[in-house]
């Protein structure tokens, strides 16, 4: 739904950008007081920025209360794992060895998820000055006017390097997460794999399909449940179970079961060549995410070079440069634009994205299955 609602806020800004339609009631403000009558100057709203005042008030809403959510259920989640890790005896198989690697993977994660969260609180909040300036209230100068938008868009820049660089890891993570699995399938497919010593967590988590009962979030007020215990030894029963059916070897004289075996291998094989195609390409399209994220980024900043430095003569080199040689008024126009656009294109792929990829995984399936028959 989040999707939805940017790809129509940024459409129907991308639309007043343009000045497309212009003939229609979109740009009527008669047509928005028959409804309500606004004092000067919210009286000028029409009904297109009605519309995207909507959206913007959307984004405001459920991004801020989506990141305070975020903050506490994984300040939750920690405070659970910090008890599990305190809890774990000494490492003496390769199942401890996983579980402790998943405890702290899953611990980074949510320091991790909480700074996401607080930057996503000021994100969002930020969205209430544009919702407000949709309503033309930036002109009366409530809310700090336009040097109180210019604010907000400042704090909503900031919040956006940190998720920059996050997507920029992410996809360098999945392009090593993919090329892992790719040597975890020809090690199985060869029947190479000596012991658990050779798994990482990665490929139990891909393998055994794990989600571990500890990698979901929970409120920071939950009390320690009474039935961890039980759900760690469910783990580590799983775990130990998974890695024996990849390691354990058949009597040299059962050629049966040394089939049967053979055929687990290649099957696990064959769904991590699957899942390592598919991993690959989300991680190209992070680095999409972070070419159309860091074209909006900069296309924003157009608006605040441009407050701050309003005497176009006296402008330092290097921000002439960075501004294109265009005008304050030209500048601020394509930034924006750029912002919008980019922002219109970002969930068209967030939307359609899994589509291709769910596509990927049944062509790479076909693929893998003519491989068997031909050899």
């Amino acid at each position: 739904m989040d999707a939805v609602v940017q790809f129509i806020r940024n459409g129907l800004c991308c639309i007043k950008d343009l000045g497309l339609l212009k003939d229609t009631f979109l740009y009527d403000p008669s047509i928005t007081a028959q409804y309500y009558k606004f004092p000067e100057p919210l009286n000028k709203t029409t009904p297109l920025e009605v519309f995207i005042a909507i959206t913007q008030f959307y984004a405001f809403w459920f991004t801020a209360k989506g990141g305070l959510n975020l903050m506490f259920s994984s300040y939750g989640k920690i405070k659970r794992i910090e008890r599990l890790m305190e809890s774990r005896p000494p490492v003496k198989t390769d199942a401890d060895r996983l579980i402790n690697a998943s405890l702290v993977k899953e611990g980074m994660h949510s320091i991790r998820s909480m700074f996401v969260g607080f930057l996503l609180f000021f994100l969002g909040s930020a969205f209430f000055w544009l919702f407000a300036n949709s309503f033309h209230v930036t002109e009366a100068g409530w809310i700090g006017g336009v040097a109180g938008l210019i604010h907000a868009l400042t704090v909503a820049e900031i919040a956006l390097v940190p998720l920059l660089y996050y997507m920029y890891k992410d996809g360098f993570e999945h392009l090593a997460k993919a090329t892992r699995l790719e040597h975890l399938a020809e090690t199985l497919r060869t029947n190479a794999l000596k012991s658990g010593a050779d798994l990482g967590l990665s490929s139990i988590e891909q393998i055994a399909n794990w989600a571990p009962f500890w990698g979901t979030g929970v409120s920071p007020y939950a009390s320690a449940a009474s039935n961890e215990a039980k759900l760690m030894a469910q783990e580590t029963d799983y775990i130990n179970d998974t890695i024996r059916k990849l390691t354990e070897k058949p009597k040299a004289d059962d050629k049966m079961a040394k089939a049967k075996k053979q055929e687990y291998l290649s099957e696990q094989a064959d769904e991590l060549i699957r899942t390592a195609r598919v991993t690959r390409m989300e991680g190209y399209r992070e680095f999409l995410y972070l070419v159309i994220n860091s074209i909006a980024f900069y296309g924003y900043l157009m608006a605040i070079f441009g407050f701050h430095f309003p005497d176009e003569e006296k402008q330092p080199m290097w921000l002439r440069q960075a501004m294109g040689n265009y005008s304050n008024a030209e500048a601020d126009w394509y930034g924006n634009f750029a912002g919008d656009f980019m922002w219109t294109v970002e969930p068209v792929i967030i939307l359609t994205s899994p589509f291709f990829l769910n596509r990927l995984r049944r062509a790479s399936t076909v693929s893998v299955d003519k491989k068997k028959k031909i050899e």
